[in-house]
């Protein structure tokens, strides 16, 4: 179970950072966001991807070994942070990313601001469903014995 909190309140961190950037990342140029996209995020695909992977595979021995009504609050949260990776960041998040990182920040293409739309959006989404995901874990932690 403490695997599982750290883990999960690690992830929740990247992602809740993520949203906190999203009105300051707005004020700036294509250029300058590019410029930000390709340098800044490079520890929160090595390091991050690995918190996000310990925390879906706790979650899921978790899971595995709780029973009763625990099991469907940690399947709950298993499927928060499922979602959050395999539906969000794989489905919306990694298609930006991989796409802005062969821009040239001297010039980015005229629609770069509906690229942006997706990457801040689909963090939110991520943020969302690591915060239910670590309230249930929370919860499970408080309640179940």
């Amino acid at each position: 179970m403490v695997v599982c909190l750290l883990l999960t309140a690690l992830l929740l961190g990247t992602t809740f950072a993520h949203v906190l950037e999203i009105s300051a990342k707005r004020q700036m140029d294509g250029a300058l966001w590019t410029t930000l996209q390709q340098r800044l995020y490079r520890a929160f695909a090595t390091v991050g991807g690995g918190v996000e992977i310990g925390a879906i595979l706790s979650t899921a021995v978790l899971t595995w070994l709780v029973s009763g009504k625990g099991r469907v609050v940690a399947a709950g949260a298993l499927g928060c942070l499922l979602v959050a990776f395999a539906g969000v960041w794989i489905g919306v998040v990694l298609p930006v990313n991989r796409v802005v990182l062969h821009w040239d920040s001297t010039r980015v293409p005229s629609d770069w601001s509906s690229w942006r739309r997706r990457w801040d959006r689909g963090h939110a989404m991520r943020f969302g469903l690591h915060l239910i995901g670590f309230g249930l874990l929370v919860g499970l932690a408080a309640f179940h014995r």
